[in-house]
């Protein structure tokens, strides 16, 4: 079996494959801290459009189990329409838009069909337990990406911007001040709902071993650690700490401003990403070459 396959990820689970220094999700490989990396860089306009379309589901699916008939005939088609909208906006970022976004459509055109509705209401069915945790699953995941981002950013800003060295040893070093620090959890709680998705240094997760055939030789087997996750906030953070176990670590380009993962024990001042200055160069092509240009001077 190869890595990253049978991994039956959803809204309501994320699941890797571990090996090495590389982490595995639905069949691509992806250096460990990628993802806690590249979530950073969502905008700020395009975040507060997922914060809105994260939170309008949240008023109308307890109408379609609570409301009367009428009501929950009435809110059903404008919720399935919500959560179209919704999960094409999550689809945009990691780790789902690494994923197949049709296994998603079909079910949702299966829990919010109109022909579903006394299914739905039906209480304590099977079929209502289901609906409802799809709709906590899926409205929970822009507070998850929120919360991270806030955290990710201060702790590259504060701490991780100001190391001398990029090794696991000052890495863990910054992640301890950092996640010990009052400035730190000060910041965060007055952001965070703390009852939805809150960011946590200890990331609740299931692990077990699978075998897989070896990245490297195809001929060999391998333990590969499987991990699963119920919150998208313990993912990020588990991948970040996974990185920085491995000495990866994100880093914003001072170029671009976006947000890239380190790899190496450089100082990095620039990603490999296009110049907004120039298209002809790369961010870091375009630094050295002003660099030069300043050295000439």
């Amino acid at each position: 079996m190869p890595l990253g396959t049978q991994q039956n990820n959803n809204f309501a689970q994320v699941t890797i494959d571990v090996w090495n220094d590389k982490v595995f999700y639905q069949e691509q490989e992806f250096p460990a801290g990628f993802m806690a990396a590249s979530i950073l860089n969502i905008s700020e306009d395009d975040l507060k459009e997922l914060i809105q379309a994260g939170g309008a589901p949240t008023f109308l699916f307890p109408v379609v189990i609570q409301g009367s008939d009428m009501e929950a005939a009435q809110v059903l088609p404008v919720l399935r329409e919500r959560m179209i909208y919704l999960t094409k906006e999550i689809w945009k970022y990691p780790p789902f838009c690494y994923s197949n976004p049709e296994k998603e459509l079909r079910r949702i055109d299966i829990l919010f069909d109109d022909n579903a509705l006394s299914k739905i209401r039906t209480p304590n069915s099977e079929f209502q337990q289901e609906f409802l945790i799809f709709c906590a699953a899926i409205t929970r995941i822009p507070m998850a990406i929120l919360h991270f981002i806030a955290a990710g950013r201060f702790f590259e800003l504060d701490y991780l911007r100001r190391l001398k060295k990029r090794n696991e040893t000052y890495f863990a070093v910054a992640a301890h001040d950092c996640f010990n620090s009052k400035e730190f959890w000060d910041e965060l709680q007055e952001l965070q709902s703390w009852d939805v998705e809150p960011f946590s240094v200890h990331p609740e997760l299931t692990s077990t071993y699978v075998l897989a055939r070896s990245p490297k030789n195809e001929q060999e087997m391998v333990f590969v650690e499987r991990v699963s996750f119920l919150r998208l906030t313990d993912f990020y953070t588990y991948d970040l700490l996974n990185g920085l176990h491995h000495g990866h670590a994100p880093s914003q380009c001072q170029g671009c401003g976006k947000y890239f993962l380190t790899t190496n024990g450089h100082i990095p001042k620039y990603c490999d990403g296009v110049a907004p200055q120039d298209s002809r160069y790369t961010c870091r092509q375009y630094g050295a070459m002003m660099h030069q240009k300043e050295q000439n001077k």
